[in-house]
């Protein structure tokens, strides 16, 4: 059944690429597709799209929840076929509960995603396009299909936002069993086959002046680093302290003068209080404040406590 869904619609995107062109996008350009962790109990969630778990937060947890969105950049908005796959290979790190926003259901409603569309009423309607969805638990695979279901008009799809990525176009859940070692986990979309010959991959159909053009988007991973340490110990010395604050100064100075951080990524999540994926001078005063709330407060409290409440303030 996988060969044979797999040929229809290597047809159907080929026959496709000879229909005329609508929309003239630069040949030359290709959209890019990313996953962006979404902030959860016991997960950080990073600007860069990345997440990070420490175990030392979480009590007696089994598991957790990291949730996640897919995200397509376009700027040239000229793709009318949009075909996610991605994986991930540990067993610690099982992706469920795929999201369709266009369920066609009458308890759940369609919502806003990357392409959705309303009528006069500002509600979410399907008319042009149609969304597939399919998960493999066996190879811990996913993959999403939004594309214009007319044969008639395959003009690109309009972004419900300003851009492509304002809205995501799925949503997923990455299920991190707590007895996993700490280490970084990866999920990645798949270019090439990894579990049998004939595997679908990620592709997209977009609008050039050449027609239309089948493609492999530039892709991004997400990584979730799993975490013993605490939160803030960037030299893993089961503290946070001045120490730590010194070690994110020096790594600060490194990369202002083009040098590697000298950190390992797991370090760097650590000492990345304010979560917007650099280490700076503002990091180092975060965990100098925190250091001097715990000499001077008989209150007990996490960085993250901390943080939170002052970002709260």
């Amino acid at each position: 059944m996988k060969k044979i869904i797999s040929a229809i619609t290597s047809i159907s995107l080929a026959a496709c690429i000879t229909a005329p062109s609508v929309y003239a996008a630069d040949a030359d350009y290709t959209p890019t597709m990313y996953f962006r962790a979404d902030e959860s109990a016991g997960v950080k969630a990073y600007s860069d799209g990345n997440a990070a778990i420490f175990r030392s937060e979480l009590g007696d947890a089994e598991n957790v929840i990291v949730k996640t969105s897919v995200y397509i950049s376009d700027e040239s908005l000229s793709c009318w076929y949009v075909h996610p796959v991605w994986k991930s290979a540990s067993e610690y790190a099982k992706l469920e509960n795929l999201g369709d926003p266009l369920p066609m259901s009458d308890t759940e409603p369609n919502v806003a995603y990357a392409y959705a569309e309303t009528d006069e009423n500002g509600e979410f309607i399907h008319i042009r396009h149609g969304t597939l969805l399919s998960t493999n638990n066996k190879y811990n695979t996913m993959s999403f299909t939004c594309q214009v279901t007319s044969r008639d008009d395959r003009s690109e799809m309009k972004p419900y936002g300003e851009k492509s990525d304002s809205y995501p176009l799925t949503w997923f859940d990455v299920n991190m069993s707590m007895e996993a070692p700490a280490a970084e986990y990866t999920v990645y979309f798949l270019t090439e086959p990894e579990d049998y010959a004939d595997e679908r991959l990620i592709d997209i159909a977009m609008r050039t002046e050449e027609g239309s053009v089948v493609k492999t988007p530039i892709t991004r991973p997400m990584t979730i680093t799993l975490t013993d340490r605490k939160f803030g110990d960037v030299n893993g010395d089961d503290k946070v302290d001045a120490n730590d604050a010194s070690a994110i100064l020096v790594a600060y100075s490194n990369s202002s003068t083009g040098q590697e951080n000298g950190l390992t990524n797991e370090a760097f999540r650590c000492g990345d209080t304010d979560l917007n994926s650099q280490l700076t001078s503002a990091d180092a005063s975060n965990i100098l404040a925190y250091y001097s709330f715990l000499s001077t407060s008989s209150e007990k409290k996490t960085l993250t406590q901390f943080m939170n409440e002052k970002f709260e303030q």
